[in-house]
């Protein structure tokens, strides 16, 4: 057998098992996504009638909380009167049926608009569930199926409005009763169709029905064939399940949970009519597939001798592209069909390839230099606590050779006096906090202990599952060694103190024995009391020199966090179309983390000024601060509806500018945490308690529980999430330094929920 043949025989068998693969596989997504799309009809469908209902009851309810606000409270004394009031709600009495009544606080019924279908009503609801549920809340209810007449067969479902006078008291409660044995408002949806035969049900959580178009099932129990669907719409589940109950075909039954109220919406749908159009595009898929395969061989058989030598001279070629260099990766064809256009396609690939990848390269270079080079410790560790890359500062502050860390964990590093701590942070980040700081011990090599300040976040896979985790850290000790040296120096002095002091008791004893040597003990106190200023000057350097390092330390963070920001910048620029949506965003979280901290530092550079300067004390009208402060809030956000109350001449002696600090922190605090409430009210005060004046800023915002009272003036100790209200906790650390430079004091008292007041001195 010839070649050409074999190779005919060849390609044909080749391509009908494709073209028979390609048939079942476009069969079986076609059948999925039909199957998909019939279900995600169904979906919309419920989810659209739904909607319906909660409008209906949604309308209803408006309607009776309406006639509610406008009824006349003296009426209550006529049950004349109200039951003209109720006989004239046209449009409530049609939407009720004309059952309405009024009940009073005392469970004793008013008036009635009419018998209920010709039952008599109760004349004390003070043990309904549904009023007493109404007069507990003072809010408007949809009970569940309860009953409104005297044979107590519960068949209605009451909806409440409480009437209030002009003083928000409760003076009674209008009633308005749908009966489910009679037509309601709900009865049009029972009629509607899911398709041509299916059907829908409304269920109560008790499995009642209290929708169906067979009106002898109404209230009757739900087949134990869709409990299981009911329950999960309770659960706040919207979903079809295939539902057989052995009286009927298989069904395929929708859920959803109504908004208004606890009750679901069914629609089943049969199986056999919802899935009958797959059996047809069975049969043309079948019927097309032939038709194409035929269609194929003949293809084939006529086009081999045109394929066969083209193809093989490019087949030669591609299996020895692997070893090929330059011009010689790229193909020639001489013929002028689509052969030739695939080589010179093949050929743009095989450059476009070659320049990506020495592009992706030279990308990788870049990102590992960053990494290698940082001014910083730079670790990813795995969950187990494993390190699966580190840099080389990493390794020289732990004293270790490039390598040597491969395969150790964080156990093998931290010291077992810190271990809890690493711990505590560990889960924090895992229970979704967005980073962790600590200090920390770390051994060396050599087991010595190395105080770092670790920073520590959580890298997220695009489905939001824990990767690894990024840990940052900074060696420390040398400012460790300075603040023990401080401690050091402070209990010399406090002993040194002790010691003149004992020394001064000793001359004032020698004084008072010996008169002739006073002169000589004035000399030694006077030389004492020298000592001790030079050493309460030294202490006030020592002071000055930690503000000073603390300024410098976090003035020297700027440089790693530019380096950061620098070439996460480059990459984006250069690689943005080579990276994929997951590259960029973890670029893009990088560059938001690097502005987080820099906002950061610049706190705590604003933090540490304040400690230095003179202050220039002067007369200072608050009021009038105050309320620029507010101006300028409000022009910031003019949508927004506060209640500013500013005390009137209320003035304080201290620094202008830095009292200003104190207002503008304390007023916006109160803006952004009243950005919640419709109403906000912000007020700004003082009162005099004995000898000082206290000063308070009072809002009616968000609050906090008093046990956290103490974390509020705590530099980056936030009581709220960031996504909740922004801010980076450094603001009330700021007023505390400035009250405590004027001499004062400041506290706060709040409850969660009801708002916050601040406090200070001066």
């Amino acid at each position: 057998m010839k070649l050409k043949r074999k190779t005919t025989i060849a390609i044909s068998a080749l391509m009908i098992a494709f073209a028979a693969f390609m048939a079942l596989a476009t069969g079986g997504i076609f059948e999925r996504t039909l199957r998909e799309t019939i279900l995600d009809q169904q979906v919309s469908i419920v989810t659209y009638l739904a909607d319906e209902i909660d409008h209906t009851l949604g309308t209803a309810q408006q309607l009776l909380l309406a006639s509610a606000d406008i009824f006349p409270v003296d009426a209550l004394a006529s049950p004349e009167k109200t039951r003209r009031f109720l006989q004239s709600r046209t449009s409530l009495n049609r939407l009720f049926s004309n059952q309405l009544m009024v009940i009073a606080p005392t469970g004793e019924v008013v008036a009635t608009s009419c018998s209920v279908f010709g039952r008599r009503v109760r004349n004390n609801f003070a043990d309904a569930e549904f009023f007493r549920e109404t007069l507990k809340k003072g809010a408007p209810l949809i009970s569940d199926v309860t009953s409104c007449t005297l044979d107590e067969r519960p068949s209605q479902i009451v909806m409440t409005a409480p009437i209030t006078d002009d003083h928000e008291r409760l003076r009674g409660v209008l009633v308005g009763a749908i009966s489910l044995d009679h037509r309601n408002p709900l009865s049009r949806f029972s009629a509607m169709k899911i398709g041509r035969t299916g059907y829908l049900q409304l269920v109560a959580p008790d499995r009642t029905i209290l929708l169906h178009p067979d009106q002898d099932a109404v209230l009757r129990q739900v087949s134990p064939s869709l409990e299981a669907c009911v329950e999960a719409a309770l659960r706040g589940g919207t979903g079809t399940r295939r539902t057989v109950d052995g009286t009927s075909p298989p069904m395929l039954t929708t859920t959803r949970k109504l908004a208004q109220k606890e009750w679901v919406l069914a629609a089943s749908y049969p199986e056999d009519e919802a899935y009958a159009p797959l059996h047809e595009a069975r049969y043309v898929l079948a019927l097309s597939t032939l038709l194409g395969v035929a269609a194929l061989i003949t293809l084939v058989s006529l086009s081999i001798r045109y394929l066969t030598g083209p193809l093989t001279r490019f087949t030669g070629h591609i299996r020895g592209l692997p070893g090929a260099t330059g011009s010689d990766r790229l193909v020639t064809i001489e013929t002028d069909d689509e052969i030739a256009e695939l080589a010179e396609a093949f050929n743009a690939m095989v450059v476009t390839l070659d320049a990506q990848t020495e592009s992706i390269q030279e990308s990788e270079e870049r990102f590992r230099s960053t990494f290698e080079q940082a001014a910083v410790g730079i670790a990813h560790v795995g969950l187990d606590g494993r390190f699966l890359r580190v840099n080389r500062r990493f390794c020289g502050i732990l004293g270790f050779a490039e390598g040597e860390m491969d395969g150790m964990s964080f156990g093998d590093i931290t010291s077992p006096e810190d271990w809890e701590r690493s711990g505590a942070c560990r889960q924090e980040l895992l229970d979704g906090a967005p980073s962790c700081a600590t200090e920390n011990r770390y051994l060396r090599k050599e087991g010595t202990p190395v105080w770092v300040n670790q920073t520590a976040s959580l890298l997220l896979d695009p489905d939001g599952n824990p990767k690894y985790f990024i840990v940052v850290i900074e060696d420390i000790s040398v400012r460790k060694e300075a603040e023990d040296e401080i401690r050091r120096l402070n209990a010399v002095l406090e002993q040194r103190v002790l010691e003149r002091t004992a020394q001064l008791a000793a001359v004032n004893e020698a004084l008072r024995t010996e008169i002739g040597q006073r002169i000589e003990a004035q000399e030694e106190i006077t030389w004492l009391n020298e000592d001790l200023q030079r050493q309460k000057e030294a202490l006030e350097a020592s002071n000055r020199e930690l503000e000073a390092f603390s300024y410098s330390v976090s003035h020297d963070l700027r440089a790693p966090l530019r380096t950061i920001a620098g070439f996460s910048d480059a990459l984006l620029e250069d690689c943005s179309e080579r990276l994929d949506e997951a590259g960029r965003d973890y670029l893009g979280r990088i560059r938001n983390g690097a502005h987080r901290m820099g906002q950061l530092v610049d706190s705590l550079l604003s933090l540490a000024r304040l400690g230095r300067g003179e202050l220039r004390k002067c007369e200072v009208d608050l009021s009038r601060m105050a309320r620029e402060i507010a101006d300028e809030l409000r022009r910031g956000e003019p949508q927004r509806s506060v209640e500013l109350r500013v005390a009137e001449r209320v003035t304080a002696c201290g620094d202008p500018r830095l009292l200003r600090i104190v207002l503008v922190n304390l007023i916006g605090n109160a803006w952004k945490y009243t950005g919640r409430r419709r109403e906000a009210v912000i007020e700004f005060g003082s009162a005099r308690e004995g000898d000082s004046v206290v000063f308070f800023v009072r809002d009616n915002g968000a609050g906090f529980p008093m046990a956290c009272a103490e974390k509020l003036f705590i530099p980056f100790q936030r009581l709220h999430r960031k996504d909740e209200y922004e801010g980076n906790g450094i603001g009330l650390a700021t007023v505390q330094r400035i009250v405590q430079r004027h001499g004062g004091r400041i506290w706060a008292e709040g409850a969660e929920g009801a708002g916050a007041t601040f406090y200070f001195t001066l």
